[in-house]
């Protein structure tokens, strides 16, 4: 898979002031920065708000690809640069599918029972309405800044309403070395909803 992975990336110049991704457009390529930087932004009551800036060796644009939603940010380059980018086609294929780990809720209480954690990554009033016993919630939005507040040696569920957030985060949790799953259909599916023992693993030291 890697070297597929390698020839398959196309490497592009980008100049300065470069818009690479646009905030609600559809999603169609994964970037790597092999050189110079970029500013991350997002519309926040009106404005544009620089959320983040990203150097050689970050990558962007997994979020809308393994969501198959659309961008949540904008991303234009800070410097002249250049980057790796891979098609959405190619990013499914050689990144998305061997990262992820589906699980059934089953498979999922059975987790829990032994220790894992529910990671609920929905926004914060979803959470507090609707919360699952145990869980601990980090929304999708705010999951990159706060990697260093979850333990390494634990596994996580990670769950959301439809599976669609929940499937961005546990992507980007297994990029970095976690141990991810996914709760396959979200909380909404009726297995999901069904009255159930969630254990006792969402207790985080």
């Amino acid at each position: 898979n890697i070297e597929a992975l390698f020839m398959r990336f196309e490497r592009i110049k980008v100049p300065r002031d470069k818009v690479i991704i646009r905030e609600g457009e559809e999603g169609d390529f994964y970037y790597v920065i092999e050189s110079g930087r970029c500013t991350v932004s997002r519309q926040i009551g009106g404005s544009e708000m620089e959320l983040a800036e990203l150097k050689g060796g970050d990558a962007f644009g997994e979020e809308a690809l393994v969501a198959n939603a659309r961008r949540n940010a904008s991303v234009a380059m800070k410097t002249d640069g250049v980057l790796l980018r891979l098609a959405k086609a190619d990013f499914i294929e050689l990144l998305k599918e061997p990262l992820m780990h589906r699980i059934s809720r089953q498979e999922a209480e059975a987790k829990a029972t032994a220790g894992a954690i529910w990671l609920d990554v929905r926004y914060a009033a979803e959470y507090n309405a609707d919360k699952l016993p145990g869980a601990i919630n980090i929304p999708l939005n705010e999951i990159r800044n706060l990697f260093g507040s979850l333990d390494s040696k634990k596994e996580y569920i990670v769950c959301c309403q439809s599976g669609r957030r929940s499937s961005a985060a546990a992507f980007l949790l297994s990029q970095r070395g976690y141990k991810a799953y996914l709760l396959e259909g979200g909380l909404r599916s009726k297995a999901a909803n069904s009255t159930a023992s969630y254990g006792s693993g969402g207790n985080q030291e």
